[in-house]
């Protein structure tokens, strides 16, 4: 017979950071809540699903005016006229646009779903590599384009997959006239853009090279 206290564990234990010790610990707390908090998270965790698009674009997740709109819809950032559409921010996670924006940037993202494992022979499976360089080249080729910045955490993967998205970009930034750039001073060696401060984004935005 399937245990609910030790599924709910394991679904717990795939959350980042979380350890058996603190999964148990989140279960015996649900347990202590009332029928109706129990319910309540249920639901919200369904509409997550059902109110929740990645956008086609950019890929970060965004809320959806209705769950009936197509999920070929873009989101906010990406269809908001007010937004500088040559200017393209690359950056690992969802996590780190809250802070970017705070920085006072207002171009456009791509967002990569993480970094390249070191020596890695195939990077393509762990971030979005060919997306990035259709959304460069169908920008480019628009001359909507006139600017990538390489937004990656100052860690040694992130540095790494600074690396190879240079080399992969170099081309078309060539061929379309694209400047590509890094951030500058501001971000301290081993720093995660998600846990920066506005204005030390703000500072490496200024100072990007």
């Amino acid at each position: 017979m399937s245990n609910p206290l030790e599924n709910l564990a394991a679904a717990f234990e795939r959350f980042p950071g979380i350890g058996p010790r603190q999964a148990k610990r989140f279960v015996l707390f649900l347990l202590a809540q009332s029928e109706g908090s129990r319910t309540y998270l249920a639901d919200t965790i369904r509409d997550l699903g059902r109110m929740t698009a990645s956008c086609p674009h950019c890929f970060r997740w965004f809320v959806r005016a209705s769950p009936s709109d197509p999920d070929t819809q873009p989101c906010t950032i990406c269809s908001s006229p007010r937004r500088d559409h040559s200017l393209l921010f690359v950056l690992e996670k969802d996590a780190d646009i809250d802070n970017v924006e705070r920085g006072g940037f207002r171009g456009v993202y791509f967002v990569l779903g993480g970094t390249v494992p070191l020596a890695e022979e195939h990077p393509e499976q762990f971030v979005r590599i060919r997306e990035l360089l259709a959304r460069v080249e169908q920008d480019g080729s628009r001359k909507a384009l006139s600017e990538i910045i390489l937004g990656l955490s100052a860690t040694t993967e992130g540095d790494h997959s600074r690396l190879l998205l240079e080399e992969l970009l170099r081309p078309l930034a060539a061929q379309f006239h694209i400047k590509i750039s890094t951030l500058g001073r501001g971000l301290s060696t081993g720093s995660e853009l998600e846990y920066a401060d506005p204005d030390t984004i703000a500072s490496a935005l200024s100072a990007r090279r």
